[in-house]
């Protein structure tokens, strides 16, 4: 293991897979911990507990690859991907061989990106690489959009190197959790009161800022969406969308004054609740590596993580 100060931060972002040895004062030898980090003193292991640690004991640690399972073969992450495509439709969709080309008036990376899929490596596009990428650039600069594509970090290692060549930059690691709800969940209503609808209401758009063409994005796909209120004031949201077997679960929000009061762990007990009562057990969600409070939420409620992905933006 490779000897890294204590007082350095931690190598990889949140979420980065860790080895990390301990040296517990009054004790013999060293601990060892291994798991995925959650925050600077926090790690979460495989089997979904977590362990405190005081960074003042850590002797030495070390990022370790994260060695695809059978559960995130490239298969199966490919399958959820085009679950969450569908969940998140955009407005369009052009085909390179199996690559996914996505535009949607420039709402959200996710709806205006590329998914290159068919296998290891860079997908199946049916043509030469630079090419594909060429035609890729090629489209997004016709819709005056930047190009963007959706990297698998565990599938698409060869167009990584080859787009970051070029001069596309990550916009960050965000992981794709899922989990599976076994029973419903209970919680306090205490002081709120919840509203579920077919449709967003208009307070919901105000609170997201959102316009005509999130709209059009979110109602492609049967979804539920619910309104938490506090005296007659919306103060959070979420959306549950409805794909096969899967819902997906996006637009969680709190309003900004009302943060850091259980507001975002009602909401998202509440959205599963009612994906269970809609007869789905499966459901995932997409979110920022950093966003550790979001995180800390997702967990606590039996979210882990799946696979990584992130968007790659060509700069110039």
């Amino acid at each position: 293991m490779s000897d890294i100060s204590a007082a350095l931060t931690p190598p990889g972002p949140v979420g980065a897979r860790l080895s990390i040895r301990l040296q517990i004062p009054g004790q013999d030898g060293y601990n060892d911990l291994l798991g995925y980090l959650e925050a600077v003193n926090l790690v979460r292991r495989k089997d979904g507990t977590v362990e405190i640690f005081d960074p003042a004991h850590v002797v030495a640690w070390r990022q370790v690859p994260i060695s695809p399972t059978k559960s995130e073969s490239a298969s199966v992450i490919e399958s959820l991907e085009k679950i969450a495509q569908q969940n998140w439709m955009p407005e369009t969709i052009q085909e390179i061989g199996s690559w996914q080309l996505r535009s949607n008036r420039g709402f959200s990376f996710r709806a205006n990106s590329t998914l290159p899929l068919g296998g290891k490596g860079f997908g199946a596009p049916g043509i030469e690489l630079n090419q594909a990428i060429s035609k890729v650039i090629d489209f997004y600069k016709d819709l005056n959009q930047p190009a963007i594509f959706q990297i698998l970090p565990s599938i698409h290692q060869e167009l990584d190197r080859n787009i970051k060549a070029l001069g596309f930059r990550s916009k960050g690691e965000v992981r794709f959790e899922t989990m599976r709800i076994n029973s419903p969940l209970i919680y306090d209503l205490k002081d709120v009161q919840l509203l579920t609808s077919d449709y967003p209401t208009d307070d919901w758009f105000a609170l997201h800022e959102d316009g005509e063409i999130a709209a059009e994005l979110m109602l492609r796909t049967p979804s539920k969406y619910l309104h938490l209120f506090e005296q007659s004031e919306l103060v959070a949201t979420a959306r549950a969308a409805f794909t096969e077997d899967w819902a997906g679960i996006s637009r969680v929000r709190v309003r900004p004054d009302k943060q850091n009061q259980g507001l975002g762990k009602k909401i998202m007990m509440a959205t599963l609740n009612e994906i269970k009562n809609n007869g789905l057990e499966n459901a995932f969600l997409q979110v920022e590596s950093k966003n550790v409070n979001a995180l800390a939420i997702y967990h606590s409620l039996g979210f882990s993580l799946h696979h990584y992905l992130n968007y790659s933006v060509l700069e110039n």
